[in-house]
């Protein structure tokens, strides 16, 4: 799973534990005292309280259970922040006591990062802490644009029937996705509604930031709607999906407009 969803991630020493109560939970603990200083940290949860529930755990790899259960971590750093953060996560409701650890180091006069799905050397990423089965868990890992690329081609799979229905303004739509350059003057020429996502889908596999993804995928979004009419119907909702649904799985908002 690390491998496929987080290729680029770092990963550390592998925890080992045991459910207290098989019907119960695993929560981490973000408000107890600190051995280390954490002067200029900021450690802020996207889900609170942040649970790992056994029955979850046990079904991961189910077909409704593709994903681990998970709880992201944004850490943020202040320019005057200690160098070396050392943060401790009491796991509760585990048989033996055990604790998750955040290193991270302040990176220096180094340019800030808006993105959120950065490497681990960015002062600012969002790390997950996974349950990966229900005899350890990982160690947080950071978040890979490849994993929001995933998600796009995913809500594209699911929305492939709809979008193929729209066959009346193919050429228009070709028009307009020549002129921003998605498609190429031979895909134009097919005024193939399965040629033009291909090529979307294409030119995204190249994209390694997450500004480049979002502008990439608005440009694609702004040709339907320029050609209005159930175009513009099917942008919105294939943008409102996208939205959604990396909001729900990696916590963050996709930037993009998706209104007509």
């Amino acid at each position: 799973f690390i491998k496929s969803d987080f290729p680029g991630a770092e990963r550390g020493q592998h925890v080992y534990f045991r459910f207290e109560d098989i019907d119960g939970c695993i929560e981490l603990k973000f408000d107890t005292p600190q051995e280390k200083d954490i002067t200029g940290w900021t450690i802020d949860p996207h889900i609170k309280p942040c649970r790992l529930h056994c029955c979850d755990v046990n079904r991961f790899g189910e077909t409704n259970y593709p994903l681990p259960p998970s709880c992201f971590i944004s850490v943020l750093a202040s320019p005057n922040a200690v160098p070396t953060l050392h943060y401790s996560i009491p796991l509760e409701g585990v048989a033996d006591p055990v604790s998750l650890y955040i290193h991270r180091s302040l990176q220096r006069n180094s340019p800030s990062s808006t993105d959120p799905t950065t490497s681990s050397s960015s002062p600012n990423p969002i790390t997950e802490a996974t349950a990966l089965s229900n005899g350890g868990a990982s160690a947080p890992a950071t978040v890979h644009v490849e994993r929001v690329k995933r998600i796009i081609n995913d809500v594209l799979v699911s929305r492939d029937a709809a979008l193929n229905s729209l066959t009346s303004s193919l050429s228009d739509l070709a028009s307009q996705l020549f002129s921003v350059g998605l498609i190429t003057d031979q895909v134009k020429r097919t005024c193939s509604m399965e040629s033009f996502i291909t090529e979307f889908k294409a030119s995204l596999s190249f994209k390694r930031k997450l500004p480049q993804v979002e502008e990439h995928c608005q440009k694609f979004l702004s040709s339907f709607i320029a050609v209005r009419g159930s175009y513009a119907d099917a942008a919105i909702a294939l943008g409102e999906d996208w939205i959604e649904a990396i909001r729900n799985e990696l916590g963050f908002d996709f930037n993009i407009e998706c209104e007509a």
